[in-house]
């Protein structure tokens, strides 16, 4: 399970194209995700903190929704009393994003799940740029960029998309501030290549991480990234997805 994930989840006035209200499509979705063995991430607490699980089971009849439980359980705990909660995940490599009211606790198979009634609608992108996979928290990517007074930092990615990167912690030598630019970065794609870009600052704030610490997160943007070093972050993505999939439990379905 990773550490590090984004915590802008939230719809937007410009997602209303992409949401899905028919209650036959929502559970096709769920179950795709369900037979696929998607990571899902429950962010509450306005997104500072998040669960990281998998769907047990869609029952479309009841209009409920299984869920694993997280490895922590004052985690677990926070989740259950939580008023909302965002859940982030995708089918076929697409973000798929919906708002539950409340999450319950139950059994599934005699174990700790958690349950929820299905969503009135999802939010499904339809472009792979907006899907953003948190990297691991085992041998964690790095991305080197150039310190203001020479040589270069280095600093932990905390997701990656085709659109950009995110960017966890204020390393020294650097000002990680909106409209900052950075050339010739460099970040290194295990068992997939290398990538020399450039990136644009798009935002930066404070965020809570699974340990309870809190620290930087910066979001950036890619400026001109060639056509060859976008396949080679796609290629990465799928990987690692597979790669997460391949850890999970068996899942019954």
């Amino acid at each position: 399970m990773t550490q590090y994930a984004s915590t802008q989840t939230y719809a937007t006035d410009d997602d209303g194209k992409y949401r899905i209200g028919s209650r036959v499509e929502i559970a096709f979705i769920l179950r795709a995700m369900m037979k696929s063995g998607a990571l899902v991430t429950a962010y509450f607490a306005s997104g500072k903190d998040f669960v990281v699980t998998a769907l047990l089971d869609v029952d479309a009849e009841e209009g409920a929704l299984i869920f694993d439980s997280g490895s922590n359980a004052q985690l677990n705990e926070r989740l259950l009393r939580s008023q909302r909660v965002s859940i982030v995940s995708s089918q076929d490599g697409v973000k798929v994003q919906f708002d539950l009211p409340s999450i319950e606790a139950t059994s599934f198979e005699g174990r700790l799940a958690f349950r929820a009634l299905f969503p009135p609608s999802l939010l499904k992108l339809q472009r792979r740029e907006y899907y953003r996979l948190p990297t691991p928290i085992l041998n964690p990517l790095k991305c080197q960029l150039p310190a203001q007074s020479g040589g270069v930092v280095e600093t932990t990615i905390g997701d990656i998309s085709l659109g950009g990167v995110s960017l966890i912690g204020q390393p020294a030598g650097v000002r990680l501030e909106p409209g900052e630019s950075f050339a010739g970065c460099r970040i290194v794609l295990p068992d997939v290549g290398t990538l020399n870009i450039g990136l644009l600052v798009r935002n930066s704030f404070q965020m809570t991480l699974k340990n309870g610490s809190v620290t930087q997160r910066t979001g950036c943007a890619f400026i001109d990234l060639p056509a060859n070093q976008e396949a080679m972050i796609q290629r990465y993505i799928i990987k690692l997805e597979r790669d997460r999939r391949a850890k999970l439990p068996d899942l019954k379905v």
